[in-house]
């Protein structure tokens, strides 16, 4: 059996939910729910462009994965992130440099396995209200270039579509979702989880009708993959009850079949203890959420099977050709 694994690359007071009500079973469900994620684009220093996403976690920092930045902006690069989903939109920029870092990826994160799913995650620190900004307006088939314009017709543009307005304002000030933490036990999530595709400003809403479980052989979760694809790394992936579970980083599917699992990390202890080393004091003004025992059950599977896959794939390169 051959496998391949695709990584989805460019081109403070613990709370718990014992009673839902329809209004909160309803969250993430429509793109509107989604103001907190984002599209990004990133320019290295030396090579290629490429893109991914990003979930606004605090006030000025976005979770993502770690294979989108990683090695790209090991010698520099810039970030640019898009506001708005409209036909003129804006993009604020910052610069990552050796001596100024804005990017931190999870220092166990490691770029040469082939399944580094459990600590695909980074951070980059963004102030979106004194960076750089560039507004433009978006490509059409009648005029296929990106078009510049200047901060006042933006604004103009805002005064004259009030949609976009509350847009762009919810995206500068969004509803920031919880964590959702999860102890290093295999459990199966008791929630149904969605993601955002954005691609060119546009958003789409993928709903997961299958059962998700965290393995903590692995240190990530995996499901049936419904939809995820080249470009959504680094987008949250969401309960329906508004926590943030995780962040998209790779499928996996059997060669020339097309039964694929969609993996994410999760937000067990290396990540969240990474994210307290990195965030300072911002990470406990982050609301936190418990998932045992109201967002978890018993996981009625063993998945050794995805297990050994892993593993297989993970052996050096040496083993891997004795096998």
């Amino acid at each position: 059996m051959q496998w391949i694994l695709l990584f989805c690359l460019s081109l403070p007071v613990m709370a718990q939910v014992s009673v839902l009500s329809v209004a909160d079973e309803d969250k993430h469900s429509h793109k509107e729910d989604f103001w907190h994620t984002f599209e990004y684009y990133i320019i290295p220093t030396e090579g290629a462009s490429s893109k991914c996403q990003a979930t606004r976690v605090a006030k000025n920092w976005f979770a993502t994965a770690a294979h989108c930045v990683v090695p790209r902006c090991d010698k520099g690069c810039t970030l640019k992130l898009d506001l708005l989903e409209q036909p003129v939109s804006c993009l604020i920029k910052a610069e990552h440099t050796a001596k100024k870092p804005i990017i931190f990826a999870h220092p166990k994160y490691d770029n040469s396995l082939t399944v580094p799913v459990g600590h695909d995650f980074a951070l980059f620190k963004m102030d979106l209200s004194v960076l750089p900004a560039t507004y433009y307006i978006r490509p059409t088939e009648e005029e296929p270039r990106i078009v510049l314009i200047s901060r006042a017709a933006f604004q103009n543009f805002l005064a004259q579509h009030p949609a976009a307005r509350r847009e762009f304002n919810r995206a500068l000030r969004p509803e920031l979702p919880p964590l959702l933490v999860f102890d290093n036990v295999t459990k199966r999530i008791d929630r149904k989880l969605s993601v955002v595709s954005i691609f060119d400003g546009k958003r789409d809403i993928l709903q997961n009708p299958y059962p998700t479980d965290y393995v903590k052989q692995l240190g990530f979760a995996y499901t049936q993959n419904f939809g995820v694809k080249k470009g959504m790394s680094g987008s949250g992936v969401m309960t329906n009850t508004g926590e943030l579970a995780g962040i998209i980083s790779a499928f996996m599917g059997e060669k020339n079949k097309e039964k694929q699992y969609f993996m994410f990390a999760v937000f067990n202890k290396e990540l969240t203890d990474f994210m307290e080393e990195v965030m300072g004091s911002d990470y406990y003004k982050i609301d936190r959420k418990d998932s045992f025992p109201n967002y978890v059950v018993r996981s009625p599977k063993n998945h050794q099977n995805i297990i050994d896959i892993v593993r297989t794939l993970n052996q050096p390169q040496s083993n891997k050709s004795t096998k």
